[in-house]
């Protein structure tokens, strides 16, 4: 669980910033990420710092914190810049409901403070996977005992186990104890028995479990929904669709154990409103080696085809829910949907295509950023543009324009030169470009 929450970090850092920063949620009035001399603040939308220049890294997170980075130690600040969690830990995780930091120490253990900066759980458990919501218990690893404690560390319970997994959104978590897998609730009951040779997060409803070398699927009273008979679970259900290897083959199936949507991809992602990233690996011929080959064998050489003659070749994509690839197999990368786009790349040049088909870019840029507010920043080699959805250019930015980022609030992110400030949508310079670079604006919650 831990190795996740760390992964979607990661993950989210890359997503949120430029450098670092782009999808960011922050609360009231438009906020951004900005660094100058490889320190990081964050401006309003009128450029005045509210946290000044201090920190190597600032990555905004969907509770509306901050998480902050110095030298090798992690915080957390609120949007004023005032200090929710010191800045003083190795690493920082937070569970999916937000409402949590996890923190680790120089000395390798694990703490606990709630989003208002209350120091719940003092920093004394090897590992800590499980945070209930409402911050009342907490699964948590001393030597090899894993148990429910209570945030006074007091027990729940007398059941000690050998791992315990994250609590999902029924406030169930997976539990192991001597081969055998349950699931225990947030109250540290085992409310269903450890009878399980395999079991993963409940998601959708419905969570997997192991019997007999299958896979199937039980609802949170423990009732046998889908009958054990897959022989790998890749994605638990989302939006009523999980991705399995079944006996008919591989692909999505429903809450029936039905598969409606049969696809022997390399991998099948999860479904987000709407649409699934796909990848398949496509053959295609090395002509140069097939035709070294076939010379020597004119010549009277024999051997195997040289090891290159085909090269493996991994595209990506998108289908909808009826199965139809909205976005082709044929790109090297695609990136997530933004504003109803997804921006793609096929060889060297970028394109983008939206999620219902309506618009469809061709690959041509030698840069692209995201769509935001309807429009997007393209590099075509000659100099920056903003582009509609439908690729047709609505402002030729000024050849000084060295980079762009994502339009947002507004404002865009622009390089001027070898400093990043921000134009609005009429191409006006709005904040003077005085930062080494720059993300975009956001207001969310």
């Amino acid at each position: 669980m831990r190795n996740r929450w760390q992964k979607g970090l990661a993950t989210a850092a890359a997503a949120m910033m430029l450098w670092g920063c782009g999808d960011n949620r922050l609360q009231a009035e438009p906020l951004a990420v900005v660094q100058e001399h490889d320190l990081c603040g964050v401006i309003n939308a009128q450029g005045n710092f509210l946290v000044p220049l201090g920190y190597d890294r600032i990555i905004p997170w969907d509770n509306g914190a901050l998480l902050v980075k110095k030298g090798d130690k992690c915080g957390v600040l609120n949007r004023e810049g005032k200090v929710i969690v010191p800045v003083e830990y190795l690493t920082i995780l937070i569970p999916n409901h937000g409402k949590t930091y996890l923190v680790e120490n120089n000395e390798a253990h694990w703490g606990a403070y709630n989003s208002e900066g209350q120091l719940l759980l003092t920093a004394v458990y090897d590992e800590i996977t499980a945070a209930a919501e409402n911050n009342d218990s907490f699964a948590v690893r001393q030597g090899t005992e894993w148990r429910l404690v209570r945030r006074d560390g007091s027990s729940l319970g007398n059941d000690v186990f050998d791992y315990i997994g994250e609590f999902n959104e029924e406030m169930l978590a997976p539990v192991k104890k001597k081969d055998k897998w349950g699931y225990v609730n947030d109250n540290g009951k085992i409310v269903i028995d450890l009878q399980f040779d395999g079991a993963k997060e409940f998601s959708g409803g419905l969570a997997a479990v192991k019997q007999q070398g299958k896979w199937g699927f039980i609802d949170k009273l423990g009732i046998m929904k889908i009958q054990p008979q897959f022989s790998e679970v890749f994605s638990g259900f989302s939006e009523s669709l999980a991705a399995v290897q079944s006996p008919q083959g591989k692909g999505y199936i429903d809450k029936h154990g039905i598969l409606l949507l049969p696809r022997d991809s390399r991998y099948l992602g999860p479904f987000k409103n709407g649409v699934a990233e796909i990848h398949e690996v496509k053959k295609k011929l090395n002509v140069w080696s097939s035709l070294a080959y076939g010379a020597s064998i004119a010549l009277g050489s024999i051997g195997l085809p040289p090891k290159n003659a085909l090269k493996s070749n991994e595209k990506r994509g998108f289908i909808n829910r009826q199965g139809k690839e909205i976005v082709s197999t044929s790109f090297d990368e695609v990136m997530p949907f933004a504003d109803d786009m997804s921006v793609v790349r096929k060889d060297k040049k970028w394109g983008a295509i939206s999620r219902d088909g309506k618009y469809d870019i061709s690959p041509r840029y030698l840069a692209m950023r995201s769509f935001g507010e309807g429009v997007a920043a393209v590099y075509t080699g000659s100099g920056w543009q903003i582009i509609d959805k439908s690729g047709r250019t609505v402002k030729e930015l000024p050849i000084e324009v060295t980079d762009a980022g994502v339009m947002s609030e507004g404002l865009l992110p622009v390089c001027i030169g070898e400093k990043w400030g921000y134009m609005n949508k009429e191409g006006t310079v709005v904040i003077a470009p005085n930062f080494g670079h720059a993300g975009s604006f956001t207001d969310k919650n």
